[in-house]
């Protein structure tokens, strides 16, 4: 009965790490001529180092609530700091004219916002992109890909 339980403990606990882990896609408009990125060049986007496209279209991020499990995990990875770090520059009043952040409520309104937005880039859980965005890759390798840097935890 002892080995029952556990076995069930143990297989519970896997199940719900495997909710938990989440690979991210980075998204842009479907007419954005990016087709791929670096992490390095995506932190600087992130930062308000680069602020437009190489189509001259100025970038605008759009984001999930900075708070959430699984941006606390984007943020770190894509700015190398802190989440708190991460937030401070995200919401930063000067971003407002070089490259602005859209905090959003779900990825389905990350993806409207994108989807109707020509310089926007966003990151949504995979399992949630349509056809109205166009994931890019970074470093590469795309979502699923092994050694992907956006797999969640």
């Amino acid at each position: 009965m002892r080995k029952r339980l556990l076995t069930l403990g143990l297989l519970l606990i896997g199940v719900v790490s495997a909710v938990y882990a989440t690979d991210f896609a980075v998204i842009v408009h479907s007419s954005n001529p990016v087709r791929a990125t670096s992490l390095v060049e995506l932190g600087k986007i992130f930062k308000g180092k680069t602020h437009m496209w190489s189509n001259e279209r100025s970038i605008t991020i759009v984001l999930r609530d900075p708070d959430s499990p699984g941006m606390k995990f984007v943020i770190e990875k894509i700015l190398g700091g802190t989440v708190e770090e991460g937030k401070t520059i995200l919401n930063e009043p000067s971003r407002k004219t070089t490259v602005p952040v859209v905090f959003a409520s779900s990825d389905e309104e990350v993806i409207k916002i994108v989807e109707s937005s020509p310089g926007a880039i966003g990151i949504v859980d995979v399992y949630n992109i349509t056809s109205g965005v166009k994931v890019i890759k970074i470093d590469d390798k795309q979502p699923f890909d092994p050694g992907y840097v956006l797999k969640g935890r």
